[in-house]
């Protein structure tokens, strides 16, 4: 699942980017979120299947919500989702690896991505920053500190328990959907519940 906002001209390489994996997903969906271009038929041309945003108004984990709400239901718990941006690459082996090592016990697996060498200043500080946490999570091997927005495999079964633990308030900030979009780090308080329902949350480094 892709979040894309006014994409048009990089949201065929990120969908790419999931096709040449190694062991690539059995469905790519791009959340077309409050766009003013053709970012949906872009992505349809790259051969995803496109959901489009309906008043979305907290952005990002607004837009996921909406469609894993809608997802979710038609899943296995034994099935996993993929969240990944649109402005990051991953590794060939990145789902292969993640698959094998999202185990009982194990809520997500995040790991390693590049950025896709554009956007100027902007993309170059972006492509620093993700090198830097790639070289982190080499040195760490397993063990991630959080898992981030940028590219997280989840199994159904513990998304479905963040979505059950929201609805009785047993996490703060209630809700009723896997973000917490009033969160001022999402990715960050997701984590933080998995971690709370038992979850352990790893990586998956290249070899």
């Amino acid at each position: 699942m892709i979040h894309a906002q006014n994409e048009q001209d990089r949201i065929g390489k990120a969908i790419r980017s999931l096709d040449e994996q190694s062991s690539p997903p059995d469905l790519t969906i791009v959340c077309a979120d409050n766009c003013a271009d053709r970012t949906a038929l872009a992505a349809q041309a790259a051969g995803a299947d496109v959901f489009v945003t309906v008043g979305n108004e907290h952005g990002r984990t607004g837009a996921l919500n909406q469609a894993l709400d809608l997802l979710l239901p038609l899943l296995r718990d034994d099935d996993a989702v993929l969240i990944v941006d649109v402005d990051s690459s991953l590794e060939p082996d990145f789902l292969a690896e993640s698959r094998r090592r999202l185990t009982n016990g194990v809520g997500g697996v995040g790991g390693i991505y590049v950025g896709l060498g554009d956007r100027g200043l902007e993309g170059l500080i972006k492509d620093t920053k993700y090198a830097r946490y790639a070289r982190d999570l080499r040195r760490l091997r397993e063990e991630t500190p959080v898992l981030t927005g940028r590219a997280t495999l989840f199994s159904v079964e513990c998304l479905w328990n963040v979505v059950l633990a929201r609805l009785a308030d047993l996490l703060p900030g209630g809700g009723s959907s896997v973000y917490n979009s009033h969160s001022l780090a999402p990715d960050g308080e997701l984590t933080l519940a998995l971690v709370h329902l038992g979850y352990r949350i790893i990586a998956a480094p290249p070899e």
